[in-house]
């Protein structure tokens, strides 16, 4: 009976095992496609950013082009001279990655308009270098400007709404194909959990007759084992006197204070450490309660604390006093202490009592004190300083925007007098213009060292490397200190090579150097004396 039992049984599992291989298969064939709509659903999503990469590319350099109509300020030119060149590879790749037909055929609607674009801005940016600001406004305003980029935007618009058409659809799949998935997970796992329960039942069957068959053997082994362990008890009871000694000998060498209790609290030990800060002797404090002996306060409210030994008693865990706390001497004498509390076991687990190790920590308290005074006005100060620095270095930055905002107005006018857009001048009054907008160019140097130094102190200075002229820098700085020379009355030589190289460097900084190593000379030059500066190419001669 048993046989045909067990025979049942596994013939079940057979069944079971069968029907988890055939569940495993067809949720490896699920999970495969899952995988392959996960990534055509990514490559959609990177399509969709190319796109959205490429429009903001176009935007930001018609913006750019703008700002730079507007202010003339070279730094608005860097987004469209970024993608003027490359864009057209940008849609180009775009093209490559969309899998869909009909958005390749919106894509190629979009190149010539593209082009059409960069074309338009290209024109209006040669337009405006030529002072032909009409131009550029009619431009801006006619067919080439806001229809053409609504054309731009209204085909970008379509193709991306055909691509999010396909992620919607490869959305639609993979959530099929998860729920398809997600049961056959449940399925397969009720049907393994079947076949361990059917296995289980299997091993305890046969684990009931091996247990039958060990039981006689286990109790004949288990009274050996007692009569064993009744040997080992008599003489465990002889090394634990022993130990006893041992370890009362050890706690009274202990250099901090130590007391031991029983598991009902009252004091069994007490080293001479503990005896002087309490005021107990051993023999006056055995068996009296431990909270008569060690008595403890809060040092603000002067209210008893809780007693660190009732706490490991009661609950068997080590026990810390918080900070502040005051012991309180049969004598009446008081000192700040630290504690730590643990419980006595025996090899149950039982406690037994408890053990409590405690210093004096007076001494240790003041310093802590005064060291947390020293922290907290070293605190208050740091924020001191923070706050003065914060102030200035946003004094610096107003102050550097508000004389900023007038001085381009007169460089700009003055550079329009100097090209003669207002009309002709003759040789001293554009020698004047000339004055003035140099002296309109070293205030902007000067405010702008100004706002660099704000930016040093704040950790954001960056350069700005380009391509400089070297002849026509130091023509452009000897300008800037002609007048100081001529007030001085000093004779100032210059012998700058016509073969100088241009050198990479950030303009602004090396104009600063420059002037202020020429600014230095004239200022520490005597009246009527010389100063000279000389420029050659690294191996030639003047």
């Amino acid at each position: 009976m048993k046989n045909i039992h067990k025979g049942i049984v596994s013939f079940i599992g057979v069944v079971l095992l069968i029907i988890v291989v055939v569940v495993a298969q067809r949720t490896f064939s699920v999970f495969r496609r899952v995988e392959e709509v996960a990534q055509v659903r990514q490559h959609t999503f990177i399509v969709l950013n190319s796109a959205d990469d490429l429009m903001s590319e176009l935007v930001d350099a018609e913006t750019g082009l703008r700002g730079y109509f507007l202010t003339s300020d070279k730094a608005f030119l860097e987004p469209y001279l970024a993608v003027r060149d490359i864009i057209s590879g940008h849609l180009e790749e775009l093209r490559k990655l969309t899998l869909i037909s009909a958005s390749r055929e919106q894509l190629d609607a979009l190149a010539p308009l593209i082009k059409s674009k960069l074309s338009s801005l290209s024109h209006n940016l040669e337009l405006s270098r030529s002072n032909d600001m009409a131009a550029v406004l009619a431009n801006v305003r006619g067919s080439n400007g806001k229809p053409l980029m609504d054309s731009i935007r209204a085909k970008m618009k379509i193709f991306s709404r055909i691509e999010q058409g396909a992620l919607a659809q490869y959305d639609a799949q993979f959530q099929a194909d998860m729920h398809l998935l997600f049961v056959l997970i449940v399925t397969a796992v009720l049907i393994m959990l079947l076949l361990a329960l059917s296995f289980a039942y299997l091993i305890y069957w046969d684990t009931r007759n091996r247990l039958k068959n060990l039981v006689h053997l286990q109790t004949q082994h288990l009274l050996k084992i007692q009569e064993d362990t009744n040997k080992q008890l008599r003489q465990s009871n002889i090394i634990l006197q022993i130990s006893e000694e041992k370890f009362a000998v050890t706690l009274s060498s202990i250099g901090d204070a130590v007391m031991a209790t029983d598991a009902k609290g009252h004091v069994t030990f007490l080293n001479s450490i503990a005896e002087q800060l309490t005021g107990w002797t051993l023999a006056e404090a055995a068996g009296r309660p431990a909270d008569e002996i060690f008595r403890i306060i809060n040092e603000k409210t002067r209210q008893p604390s809780k007693s660190p030994i009732k706490e490991t008693l009661a609950h068997g865990t080590r026990q810390s006093l918080a900070n502040h706390t005051i012991l309180i001497s049969r004598t009446g004498s008081e000192c700040a202490i630290a504690d730590s509390c643990a419980p006595i076991r025996n090899r149950e687990g039982q406690v037994l009592g408890a053990v409590l190790v405690f210093r004096d920590v007076t001494g240790q308290m003041e310093q802590e004190k005064s060291l947390k005074k020293n922290h907290e006005e070293l605190q208050a100060l740091a924020a001191e300083l923070k706050r003065v620095g914060r102030a200035k270095s946003e004094f610096l930055a107003n102050m550097s925007h508000e004389l900023r905002t007038p001085l381009n107005s007169i460089n700009g006018f003055s550079e329009m007098l100097y090209d003669e857009t207002f009309g002709l001048l003759n040789e001293k009054q554009k020698q004047y213009v000339n004055n003035v907008l140099a002296s309109g160019k070293h205030l902007l140097l000067l405010i702008n060292q100004i706002l660099d130094m704000s930016k040093v102190e704040a950790g954001k200075m960056k350069l700005a490397s380009s391509s400089l002229p070297m002849k026509s820098l130091l023509n452009d700085i000897s300008l800037l200190i002609a007048d100081m020379v001529s007030k001085k009355k000093i004779e100032m030589l210059l012998e700058i090579a016509e073969d100088l190289p241009n050198i990479e460097g950030d303009e602004l900084k090396v104009k600063e150097i420059l002037y202020n190593l020429l600014s230095n000379a004239v200022k520490f030059t005597p009246e009527g004396g010389k100063i000279g500066m000389k420029a050659k190419k690294a191996g030639s001669e003047i």
